[in-house]
């Protein structure tokens, strides 16, 4: 999944919504030990909710529809997809205005300031100052989350470039089954993402 599914997903805790964001930050488990109990639960969060996600069923048929040309970065462009159908139908699933929901989002990222590494705050300022949350509700914005990535993608592997923006056409051309199968998907997320909220437990009581 991608920010905004993540950001919903979480628990109402501020601190739980900055550690779902904070998560692909942070790798391994040394540094949560270190961390305020309810970063701790956004972070774990974040990596059930990855999980369950890329073992399902229905995500792996969404993959399928536009992997014969994508292949592994068909898992990427679905995640940033699944973002652009969630806005779409956001009052399906919240009676909070997306608009409302994305404000509420920038104000506790600027409240935690000094809870973020350097890395994290680069992306928090670029979510905030682009407007991003916001921005998956047109496809424009989709196309330019999806360019973003590829930057970032193309300094890691400089032999392999990769355009995944241009995967657009595809996801237009599937549209009415990948949001059908989304719908299918997403209460099934919820209810697991829900009980994992209530069951998870901090690595340790931090200090």
């Amino acid at each position: 999944m991608n920010y905004l599914a993540h950001l919903y997903l979480s628990d109402d805790a501020p601190l739980a919504v900055v550690g779902n964001l904070m998560s692909d930050f942070i790798k391994g488990r040394d540094r949560l030990y270190h961390m305020p109990v309810d970063l701790q639960r956004g972070i774990m969060l974040h990596r059930f909710v990855d999980s369950y996600t890329d073992h399902h069923p229905v995500v792996h048929q969404c993959i399928r529809r536009i992997s014969a040309k994508w292949g592994w970065y068909s898992g990427i462009i679905i995640d940033v997809y699944f973002d652009h159908l969630l806005a779409r139908e956001w009052g399906r699933y919240s009676i909070v205005p997306l608009r409302e929901y994305c404000d509420l989002t920038h104000h506790i990222l600027r409240d935690y300031w000094d809870q973020l590494d350097d890395d994290m705050r680069e992306m928090a300022s670029r979510l905030i100052a682009n407007d991003r949350l916001m921005s998956y509700y047109e496809l424009q914005g989709i196309e330019e989350a999806l360019r973003s990535i590829s930057q970032l993608l193309t300094v890691r592997m400089p032999r392999h470039p990769i355009q995944l923006h241009e995967a657009i056409p595809d996801l237009i051309e599937h549209h009415d089954g990948l949001q059908h199968e989304f719908n299918d998907f997403f209460p099934q997320l919820i209810e697991f993402a829900t009980q994992k909220n209530r069951e998870l437990e901090p690595l340790v009581v931090a200090c």
